[in-house]
């Protein structure tokens, strides 16, 4: 069996989960010195995904500090083990040259943008599977069974998305159109109520929000505002 180093950039890449790859894949991911490795690594519900992980903290700062640990590992992949193929995992376009060297001297190695470019592209989607225990259902994106019922749907803990599409009348957001239908102010403050009871809360800003254009991820929530907060 082919084996594969991926040689992950964590200062450059956010997000790395093994469980989608196959056995032939292991993984050194590099800390910046001002960076904690992903908290999804010590959680017991996302551990799975770094069994085949080694993290490697740098001690200095300074530009490309990072880059240059990866370089050497690199150095020392063509001397020691020439047959394992290299994946450097990083948007930073500065690899490319060396990795272009390392080919042509012996070395198979490439660099991919996302985990997603290491998943492959023959692979059909597979329809979620329900067995006689609806806590089953087989996530259709990482194909683990690990969903809950949320919103009317199963939401996959696992990589974060739905299994099964949501009840949109039990959305968060669906709540707002209940506004235009009330009945009495009594029923429109009892609505609201148990409209903001309901609410997720934000693992950013520890705020009840409503999360129809947030994201979920590592097993928490991030609302809208401090996604578009984030992004700027």
């Amino acid at each position: 069996m082919i084996k594969r180093l991926l040689l992950v950039d964590l200062e450059n890449v956010h997000k790395i989960d093994l469980s989608l790859l196959d056995e032939s894949y292991r993984a050194i991911i590099y800390v910046g010195a001002k960076q904690n490795p992903p908290k999804a690594a010590s959680k017991k519900t996302t551990a799975h995904r770094f069994q085949r992980v080694d993290f490697q903290k740098i001690e200095g700062t300074g530009k490309n500090a990072l880059d240059f640990h990866i370089a050497f590992q690199l150095g020392r992949m063509i001397e020691t083990e020439p047959e394992t193929e290299c994946i450097v995992l990083s948007a930073d376009k500065g690899f490319d040259p060396l990795l272009s060297h390392l080919n042509k001297n012996g070395l198979s190695c490439r660099r991919v943008n996302s985990m997603g470019e290491l998943v492959p592209a023959f692979e059909e989607p597979v329809a979620p599977v329900a067995f006689d225990d609806p806590d089953r259902t087989v996530c259709p994106r990482c194909h683990k069974a690990s969903t809950i019922e949320h919103h009317g749907g199963r939401w996959c803990c696992n990589c974060g998305s739905f299994a099964v599409r949501p009840d949109p009348s039990q959305l968060p957001s669906a709540s707002l159109a209940y506004r235009d239908n009330r009945s009495s102010p009594l029923a429109e403050r009892l609505e609201q109520e148990r409209y903001l009871r309901n609410l997720p809360v934000c693992g950013w800003c520890n705020q009840k929000k409503d999360m129809s254009t947030g994201i979920y991820d590592d097993g928490e929530w991030m609302c809208g505002d401090c996604i578009a907060g984030y992004a700027t």
